[in-house]
């Protein structure tokens, strides 16, 4: 009790002396006191050394108040604002007169920078210069282990999510420059995660005038943001990076590292990993931006995992939930700026994994008074390889701006499986089983390149052209060999015996060329021509081959089931639209002449020439940074919903497709917008998308009582969707030793679709809702706190009463703590929570995974880090998940990767004195991570 005691008063003494603080207040115009000026800069500093104490924005009407500042201190007032004079003033706060009121203070006009106004131990935190912000880094204090992320972490408006994504008042950052050049291609977290702070002078943001130039619809809403670093002035060549290699219990070990440096304009990364501990070397934005695969429209497929596993068009790069891998990679990246309006980079990076699985699956298919109980146990073995070589670079001036790239992708896999499942009739009992094993083997090739060129037109701020021309290929070949006895026990007992290859071939080149104009008629009306011409020549090649009874090999060619379909399609947009301002709101108007020519070529059966044209109507309004739009679609089916030929490798999931598929038409509603109100640090942020899809492809699913389906893809009308996101973020950084922020978010999810089930047609409602709760607390570096919450609720319901309502919730709680005392010393925890309310028995429904470790920082300058980390303490993690899909519901696990103890020891490489890299937290390569 006595310490309880003693805890209030020391709490209520510290209440009461921050109590005892004065405050100032006044209004800012200019030189005739007419003109009031908005957004200036008010710092307070201490007199004697000019360290920063605080500082506010003037509100609209020039006014400010700064509270909270200590007595009986001298202190300095100074006012800025582009393109005037500084405004200075001493003063001292007592307890006899706490408030000062310094009325209304005039600026000057003068025509110089402010740099050249201002001396550099004065300068303010935050300076406006029309379409820039610019933060003077040297007034947000970081560690000296600080890294660029840490820094805006710190920052009025810079949002940093655990991915390392950056937003500034809720618009996502592009790129990151230095010094006005691109740093390591277009991946902002390549300079984030790898410079350290203290190199940094000046952090400018502005508007990404690429993507002004490429977005002629003056949708403000859909430009990011560009952030220019202003190196310190005796920075001129750096080498840095890290090093780390670590071991732990049952055989789990990591080792790589990082190695950048830079010479004035030349810059040169490398890295290589290798870990059995389901970590990613690269994460998933790392290699769409330098990998490539975001130059052109060539990613067609992409899975990834909450730990930061992925893959892109069936290529691994390492890391996974599910089982247990082992990875491997390495890249290099070099980028030259040989003159300031030339910029060219290379990439190369390897990747390679190999995973080991078992995973269990429950499913529940209910119709009327029957239900098909499913489960199948899965064990199987995975190696992926992939290569990727990417270049290009970007040349640009004050009206022309050309960017070019190419690159190419080389990924082999390989999948073996052995497999068990049986399915039970609620009402007679058993009614199949299977027992079998399958082996994959596929590779796949990309190629492709991009060259857009955007041109502003002297003195005409509003007349702008750009063109655009892309064109990619890519192959993936791919051999499946299935082999697996199949037991139907009713409604009279069979076995059915499948020794079958399946070999395909997906052949894809397309090839565009687009051309944009924009030019304004009169100050209000705009005029904008669209006009974007594709070509696209696909295959579906399916060859089934039989096992050959005398050799064993599958080499005898099943002519009737084997079919190859080639299309061949030419696409013409043809779009005029047109922009009328009235002030601040700009009214849109649009149309779009659509023309599809489509030849579809079959090996068997009758080929088809189609042609569709399409009147495309678009409409809306954007205001500031809030954009309306109502538009309409349509859309020819795609290829992999053609081919005629059935897909049987697997006899409880039969395969069919459909050549008499019509082209679906939507219409489509979006709407988005962010309301900043940057002197409150405080931003409000929605965004809507509905659509009604009238000849929407879906699977219509025909089910026996043994549980086997076959699936048809049919046209069916009025599929809607409802997708929205709103949410409201208030952070709190003025003061230098400490800062956090609190985001309320709402997701709704809402579809009506067509569900053709045994030959009944019903309608499925699906509901989604969930709100979500994150908080970011940091003092002085020294305590974090980051815990995020989200519940879901989930709902089913259907119109025909064959089918039962389904719903369930999803409870999510994670959170990391963590605290850097006593000196050299690094504490970090954290814990992940997730239960389901509704899983099958056996599966469990709650997963808490709690990790903690400890650093010790050694050698001048904590070069040195020797990291002991437990993970899974409780040897409670699992992946347990539930899908619910029409009237079926699938429960999982797989094998996941449980309790070890690891031992880390990481060594940075820094070639300035004073350059650290932060230690705990969220960070990649050998870091503290979830």
């Amino acid at each position: 009790m006595r310490y309880l005691i003693s805890f209030l008063i020391v709490w209520l003494t510290f209440v009461s002396a921050s109590g005892q603080s004065g405050n100032i207040l006044g209004k800012i115009t200019d030189s005739s006191g007419k003109k009031t000026l908005s957004l200036t800069t008010i710092t307070i500093f201490k007199a004697k050394d000019t360290s920063i104490i605080t500082y506010r924005l003037s509100d609209d009407a020039g006014l400010f108040k700064i509270p909270s500042l200590p007595f009986d201190m001298p202190l300095r007032l100074m006012a800025t604002y582009s393109g005037y004079e500084a405004y200075r003033k001493d003063f001292m706060l007592t307890t006899k007169d706490p408030t000062l009121n310094f009325g209304n203070i005039k600026m000057s006009g003068t025509l110089k920078q402010l740099d050249e106004v201002i001396v550099y131990a004065e300068r303010p935190p935050v300076i406006i210069k029309k379409d820039t912000i610019e933060f003077n880094a040297s007034a947000f204090k970081t560690l000296p282990t600080a890294l660029l992320e840490d820094l805006l972490k710190k920052l009025p408006g810079i949002q940093v999510d655990e991915n390392g994504d950056i937003t500034v008042n809720g618009q996502k950052v592009n790129r990151i420059l230095v010094d006005g050049k691109r740093f390591f291609g277009d991946d902002p977290k390549m300079a984030t995660r790898n410079l350290p702070s203290n190199m940094v002078d000046k952090v400018q943001v502005m508007d990404d005038k690429d993507e002004i130039a490429q977005n002629n619809d003056g949708n403000l809403s859909r430009i990011g943001k560009v952030i220019n670093l202003t190196l310190k002035k005796n920075i001129k060549k750096a080498l840095f990076g890290k090093l780390y290699a670590g071991g732990g219990t049952t055989d789990r070990y990591e080792v790589g590292g990082i190695i950048n440096t830079f010479r004035d304009t030349f810059q040169i990364s490398a890295m290589a990993y290798r870990n059995n501990i389901n970590r990613a070397g690269f994460n998933i934005q790392d290699v769409i931006s330098l990998g490539g695969f975001n130059r052109g429209s060539q990613i067609t497929t992409m899975s990834a995992s909450s730990n930061g596993a992925f893959s892109l068009n069936n290529i691994s790069f390492g890391g996974g939930n599910n089982g247990i891998s082992t990875s491997t990679g390495a890249g290099i990246n070099l980028n030259h700026s040989p003159t300031k309006k030339l910029n060219v980079y290379g990439q190369y990076f390897y990747g390679g994994s190999s995973t080991t699985d078992f995973n269990q699956q429950n499913t529940q298919r209910f119709f009327g008074d029957t239900l098909l109980i499913g489960q199948t146990i899965l064990n199987s073995n995975a190696s992926a390889n992939s290569h990727i070589v990417n270049a290009g670079g970007n040349w640009n001036d004050s009206l022309t701006n050309i960017n070019f790239y190419g690159g190419f992708v080389y990924a082999t896999n390989q999948l073996k499986a052995i497999s068990a499942g049986s399915i039970l009739n609620n009402k007679f009992g058993p009614a199949s089983n299977s027992l079998g094993g399958s082996n994959t083997n596929g590779s796949s090739n990309t190629f492709n390149y991009n060259i857009n060129i955007s041109h502003r037109f002297a003195g005409k701020k509003a007349k702008t052209i750009s063109f655009n021309h892309n064109l990619s290929y890519t192959q993936n070949p791919i051999e499946n060999i299935n082999e697996s006895v199949n037991n139907y026990l009713f409604p009279s007992v069979s076995t059915f015996v499948v020794q079958q290859m399946r070999a395909t071939n997906s052949p894809n080149t397309t090839a565009n060329f687009g051309i944009n104009f924009s030019n304004a008629l009169t100050p209000k009306l705009t005029l904008r021509i669209n006009q974007r011409f594709e070509y696209l020549n696909q295959a579906q090649l399916v060859g089934i081959y039989s096992k050959h009874a005398a050799t064993g090999f599958y080499d005898s060619l099943n002519v009737l089931a084997s079919n190859d379909l080639r299309r061949e399609q030419v696409r013409w947009n043809n779009n005029f639209s047109f922009g009328y301002r009235v002030k601040k709101v700009q009214i849109n108007l649009g149309a779009s002449l659509y023309e599809q020519w489509i030849s579809n070529q079959y090996t068997k059966g009758s080929s088809s020439e189609l042609h569709y044209s399409n009147l495309l109507l678009s409409t809306g309004f954007n205001w500031n940074r809030i954009n309306v739009n109502l538009s309409t679609n349509a859309s020819a089916p795609s290829i992999n919903y053609l081919n005629p030929v059935t897909d049987n490798s697997n006899p409880f999931y039969i395969v069919n497709g459909n050549p008499n598929l019509s082209q679906s038409k939507q219409t489509i509603l979006n709407a988005s917008g962010t309301i900043v109100n940057v002197k409150k640090n405080i931003s409000y942020n929605l965004s809507l998308n509905a659509s009604v899809e009238n000849d929407a492809v879906i699977q219509s699913l025909e089910v026996n009582s043994s549980g086997a389906q076959v699936t048809t893809p049919i046209n069916l009308d009025n599929l809607q969707r409802l997708n929205t996101r709103m949410g409201v973020n208030k952070q709190f950084k003025k003061n230098p030793r400490f800062s956090s922020s609190i985001d309320l978010s709402f997701v709704g999810q809402f579809s009506n679709s067509p569900l053709m089930f045994n030959n009944i047609l019903s309608r499925t409602n699906s509901y989604l809702v969930m709100p979500i709760v994150r908080f970011t607390f940091n003092w002085h570096d020294l305590v974090e706190f980051n815990p995020t919450a989200n519940v879901s609720f989930r709902k089913n319901t259907f119109t025909s009463p064959q089918f039962s309502t389904t719903d369930y919730t999803i409870q999510y709680l994670s959170g990391e703590f963590i605290v850097r005392l006593p000196k050299k010393f690094v504490w970090e925890t954290n814990l992940t929570y997730r239960y389901f309310s509704n899983l099958a028995p056996g599966i469990p429904k709650t997963n808490v995974y709690w990790n903690a470790a400890l650093t010790f920082l050694m050698f001048k300058e904590d070069k040195g880090q020797l990291k002991l980390a437990v993970y899974d303490i409780l040897n409670s993690n699992n992946n347990s998940s539930r899908l619910v899909n029409g009237n079926l519901i699938v429960d999982s696990q797989s094998l996941v990767l449980q309790q070890y103890f690891m031992l880390t020891y990481s060594y940075n490489i820094r070639s300035l004195a004073g350059q650290k890299t932060k230690v705990g937290g969220s960070q990649p390569f050998g870091m503290f991570r979830f």
